[in-house]
């Protein structure tokens, strides 16, 4: 059994391994990318994206993260956290993880009953396994590149973005606006391309005020 995060100080990159806070989980499902670190580890000032994207997966327009301190997090939740994050990423996932953030947000240490059902806390008990982790490109062949239509979004919607590798730099504080955009389509199509992209093996990273200049000359061809 393989799982993917080991406890850091704030100011370390997240290292892929199968232990959290003294605990071996589940590995998490990928469509949950780059968020595992802002629910587990919450210290960027970036969280938007994070915020946004539950927004939109759990249809609460209102839901904000502003108060949040995953530090806070008590034994159980982050067990009971762990095993939602090895679902796929979708409205009953999406109202989990908001449940357990309101508790923290509100001091609270338990969680919901029907939730210890559905969610029942896991740990495992191994040696860790070092893994790819989450951003592992899968083998699988596909008609088409999850790149190609994220790309083609960003043209339309005037976002900058620079690919390298399987990697993929963009101003978080742009793309958190546009998931907040008013336009459904826009933010129902934004949130399927994210998941789809951490599917595929993409990691998206913040390159704040990256410029179309910046990201034709860090970025893959195509990077727009």
């Amino acid at each position: 059994m393989k799982c993917l995060l080991k406890s850091r100080r704030p100011d370390q990159r997240m290292t892929k391994c199968n232990y959290i806070d003294g605990h071996y989980y589940e590995i998490f499902h990928p469509g949950w990318g780059g968020f595992v670190e802002e629910l587990f580890f919450y210290t960027s000032r970036y969280y938007g994206v994070t915020e946004a994207f539950l927004r939109n997966l759990t249809g609460i327009p209102d839901f904000s993260m502003s108060a949040y301190k995953a530090k806070c997090l008590s034994e159980l939740q982050k067990s009971v956290l762990a095993t939602i994050l090895t679902k796929a990423p979708d409205r009953e996932t999406g109202l989990a993880v908001v449940n357990i953030i309101n508790k923290v947000k509100k001091h609270k240490v338990d969680v919901d009953n029907d939730l210890l059902e559905i969610f029942p806390p896991r740990s495992v008990h191994k040696t860790p396994t070092e893994v790819h982790g989450p951003h592992k490109k899968h083998t699988h062949q596909v008609d088409i590149s999850p790149i190609e239509p994220w790309l083609n979004m960003a043209k339309r919607l005037q976002m900058v973005v620079a690919v390298h590798s399987h990697h993929i730099e963009i101003d978080m504080q742009v793309l958190a606006r546009h998931l907040n955009s008013e336009n459904e389509t826009i933010r129902n199509n934004l949130l399927n391309s994210i998941i789809d992209l951490h599917n595929a093996g993409y990691e998206i990273r913040n390159h704040p005020h990256l410029t179309h200049s910046e990201a034709h000359l860090i970025g893959d061809e195509g990077s727009t």
